[in-house]
């Protein structure tokens, strides 16, 4: 399982809330509270790039991954190419 880890790291930094984390970075404030909250659709790597430069990190910083076995189960009935 993939996910943001945006929020502790910017608590890091003192930003307490989605809004201060909008108004440090110059996001929508809606973005913000979805990434906060874990729920983002989609990140745009501008947004990636706003977000690495305020909290000084890489961008693979930004992720946590866990491997979860059951989602990546090999179907039975491929083949191989040869």
């Amino acid at each position: 399982m993939l996910r943001l880890v945006v929020k502790e790291l910017a608590e890091r930094e003192g930003i307490e809330n989605p809004n201060a984390l909008a108004v440090a970075t110059g996001l929508p404030y809606e973005t913000c509270r979805r990434i906060w909250r874990g729920e983002p659709r989609l990140i745009g790597l501008d947004t990636i790039e706003r977000l690495c430069d305020f909290l000084r990190v890489r961008p693979g910083q930004l992720f946590d991954y866990e491997f979860e076995a059951k989602l990546h189960r090999r179907s039975e009935g491929r083949k191989s190419k040869s």
